[in-house]
């Protein structure tokens, strides 16, 4: 197994919740250990993509809501701040439609051949439910050895602050569990341009930074469709190669 270094992400999303101080345990991946592990078929979780793009600022709204008011002040402009969000994933959704572009597809797809180029078997797409963590309910009824369960919890655009420029982004919660034994052999976290999944401060998760610079927009209007399709595909691209490093 490939060593993998990870590193420090501090992350500016905060709930309303993160307005107490409590500490946040540092997060610690299962790393799998392919020396020990009899697994050679694999089938994939479906439904690995969200339905659509999310187009996600990421200054928190914290200091905003304070000057306009303590908590209240708080609330008022993170409802505001969703709403604004809502409408920005409109403005995506209605500038891809004309490309037909199925992201999970592709992933899937990429994933498949990488994981075949791998040595592993089977590979056959299986129906799962998962909890709020994103963790399979139960394993489903397959004659693989494991189930692999990638999702993406969130996934699209992303912008540090209001002012900065959109660029490909993604938070993925991967898994490996054995189909005899219901263990979990391997779970771990990427943040693609990092900030994305929500935990504070912690260490253990992989971070990856674009290898290839985007274009970068200020307004999704403003947006190249084929341009931002391609720049997503790059993305997938990598966080694909990360998955199949992991095992």
């Amino acid at each position: 197994m490939k060593h993998l270094k990870s590193t420090k992400l501090n992350l500016a999303v905060f709930t309303a919740f993160s307005l107490t101080a409590c500490a946040t345990p540092p997060y610690v991946p299962t790393v799998y250990d392919a020396s020990t592990s009899s697994v050679k078929t694999i089938a994939l979780a479906d439904n690995s993509l969200p339905d659509t793009m999310g187009a996600n600022e990421l200054a928190s709204h914290t200091g905003t809501g304070q000057a306009a008011g303590g908590l209240i002040g708080y609330l008022v402009v993170a409802a505001i701040e969703g709403a604004e969000t809502s409408n920005r994933k409109g403005a995506l959704e209605t500038l891809m439609a004309p490309l037909n572009f199925d992201p999970e597809a592709e992933f899937e797809a990429m994933l498949k051949t990488k994981l075949a180029d791998a040595g592993y078997e089977g590979l056959n797409m299986v129906n799962v439910k998962r909890n709020s963590k994103s963790a399979l309910k139960s394993v489903p009824e397959t004659n693989a050895d494991a189930v692999l369960n990638v999702e993406m919890v969130k996934f699209g655009l992303q912008k540090a602050k209001t002012g900065a420029e959109w660029r490909p982004a993604a938070g993925v919660k991967v898994e490996l569990v054995g189909t005899q034994t219901r263990d979990v052999l391997m779970e771990n976290m990427i943040s693609y341009n990092s900030g994305i999944l929500g935990i504070k401060e912690t260490e253990g998760f992989i971070t990856m930074a674009p290898k290839l610079g985007s274009t970068g927009y200020q307004k999704i209007k403003e947006m190249d469709p084929v341009i931002v399709r391609d720049e997503i595909m790059v993305m997938l691209e990598e966080i694909s190669d990360m998955v199949v490093t992991l095992l």
